[in-house]
């Protein structure tokens, strides 16, 4: 599932790339499907909360700042005229605290 999140997140930024070269997406054929796929594997991540709670350098508030920077940037990726470096502060974040939660509990399926 960790594996999942991280691979969509990859997806996110090469979307968020097409975006600025001026690919404009479909916001009921392209954004809400994929927010629906992203959503569903947020939700299977916070069945995992209290595990991940666990682990040293993740608390409440920490993982809450991950699924909902995780939503934002779902959403986000699609459009031109979201500011880059606020894009990519926020992608990093996200890569970061998910590879550390699979580095200490592997992928959680």
């Amino acid at each position: 599932m960790l594996l999942n999140l991280i691979n969509k997140l990859n997806d996110m930024q090469q979307i968020f790339k097409n975006a600025k070269d001026d690919h404009e997406y479909d916001f009921y054929n392209d954004v809400v499907p994929f927010v629906e796929v992203v959503d569903e594997l947020l939700d299977k991540l916070s069945s995992q909360q209290q595990e991940i709670l666990k682990l040293q350098y993740m608390n409440e508030q920490k993982f809450y700042l991950l699924i909902d920077n995780y939503k934002e940037l779902s959403v986000e990726c699609h459009y031109k005229r979201t500011s880059k470096k606020m894009f990519l502060e926020k992608h990093k974040a996200v890569q970061h605290d998910l590879n550390y939660i699979h580095t200490h509990l592997g992928d959680l399926s």
